[in-house]
Protein backbone atom coordinates (compact mmCIF):
# COMPACT_ATOMS: atom_id res chain seq x y z
CA UNK A 1 0.00 0.00 0.00
CA UNK A 2 0.80 3.56 -0.50
CA UNK A 3 2.02 5.64 1.99
CA UNK A 4 -0.68 7.86 2.45
CA UNK A 5 -3.41 5.87 0.69
CA UNK A 6 -5.87 3.99 3.15
CA UNK A 7 -7.88 0.86 1.82
CA UNK A 8 -9.83 -1.11 4.47
CA UNK A 9 -10.58 -5.11 3.49
CA UNK A 10 -12.42 -7.92 5.88
CA UNK A 11 -14.31 -6.98 8.24
CA UNK A 12 -13.44 -3.48 9.27
CA UNK A 13 -14.69 -2.61 5.62
CA UNK A 14 -17.54 -4.09 5.96
CA UNK A 15 -18.24 -2.43 9.45
CA UNK A 16 -17.68 1.04 7.35
CA UNK A 17 -20.06 0.00 4.67
CA UNK A 18 -22.47 -0.47 7.60
CA UNK A 19 -21.97 3.15 8.94
CA UNK A 20 -21.84 4.75 5.25
CA UNK A 21 -25.24 2.70 4.50
CA UNK A 22 -26.85 4.23 8.03
CA UNK A 23 -25.96 7.16 7.17
CA UNK A 24 -27.49 7.55 4.09
CA UNK A 25 -30.59 6.18 5.36
CA UNK A 26 -30.60 9.12 7.94
CA UNK A 27 -30.28 11.96 5.59
CA UNK A 28 -32.79 10.09 2.89
CA UNK A 29 -34.85 10.28 6.01
CA UNK A 30 -34.01 13.92 7.00
CA UNK A 31 -34.99 14.60 3.87
CA UNK A 32 -38.32 12.81 3.86
CA UNK A 33 -39.28 14.67 6.73
CA UNK A 34 -38.02 18.13 5.27
CA UNK A 35 -40.04 17.45 2.66
CA UNK A 36 -42.98 17.37 4.81
CA UNK A 37 -42.35 20.46 6.73
CA UNK A 38 -42.34 21.14 10.63
CA UNK A 39 -45.27 20.57 13.57
CA UNK A 40 -46.38 23.39 14.68
CA UNK A 41 -48.60 23.79 17.92
CA UNK A 42 -52.23 23.63 16.70
CA UNK A 43 -55.00 25.93 16.89
CA UNK A 44 -53.42 28.90 15.23
CA UNK A 45 -50.55 28.14 17.94
CA UNK A 46 -52.57 28.56 20.74
CA UNK A 47 -52.09 24.47 22.21
CA UNK A 48 -50.09 24.62 25.49
CA UNK A 49 -48.16 20.74 26.43
CA UNK A 50 -50.36 18.90 29.17
CA UNK A 51 -50.02 15.83 31.20
CA UNK A 52 -52.22 13.13 29.69
CA UNK A 53 -53.21 10.08 31.63
CA UNK A 54 -50.21 8.02 30.93
CA UNK A 55 -48.00 11.02 32.35
CA UNK A 56 -46.65 11.68 29.48
CA UNK A 57 -46.16 15.70 28.72
CA UNK A 58 -47.98 15.57 25.23
CA UNK A 59 -48.60 18.97 22.66
CA UNK A 60 -50.99 18.92 20.15
CA UNK A 61 -49.57 19.97 17.09
CA UNK A 62 -50.67 20.16 13.50
CA UNK A 63 -48.22 20.11 10.14
CA UNK A 64 -49.53 22.55 7.83
CA UNK A 65 -47.66 20.91 4.76
CA UNK A 66 -50.22 17.94 4.87
CA UNK A 67 -52.56 18.98 6.94
CA UNK A 68 -52.23 15.89 9.59
CA UNK A 69 -52.50 16.71 13.50
CA UNK A 70 -50.61 14.44 16.06
CA UNK A 71 -49.27 14.59 19.43
CA UNK A 72 -46.02 15.72 20.57
CA UNK A 73 -44.29 13.96 22.84
CA UNK A 74 -42.51 17.00 24.50
CA UNK A 75 -39.93 14.67 26.84
CA UNK A 76 -38.89 12.74 23.36
CA UNK A 77 -39.66 15.59 20.72
CA UNK A 78 -41.07 12.63 18.70
CA UNK A 79 -44.49 12.73 16.92
CA UNK A 80 -46.50 9.84 18.39
CA UNK A 81 -48.56 7.74 15.96
CA UNK A 82 -52.22 7.25 16.09
CA UNK A 83 -52.07 4.21 18.06
CA UNK A 84 -49.31 5.71 20.33
CA UNK A 85 -51.41 8.67 21.17
CA UNK A 86 -54.46 6.51 21.78
CA UNK A 87 -52.36 4.81 24.77
CA UNK A 88 -50.84 7.67 25.77
CA UNK A 89 -54.23 9.20 26.52
CA UNK A 90 -55.49 6.73 27.81
CA UNK A 91 -58.40 5.48 25.41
Amino acid sequence: MRQGSCHLYGPIAEYESVIDMNIIEQLEANDRKLEQGNWIPACNNTEVPFIARSGMRLLYCWQPSTGRHAYLNCETDIILSDEESRIALGY
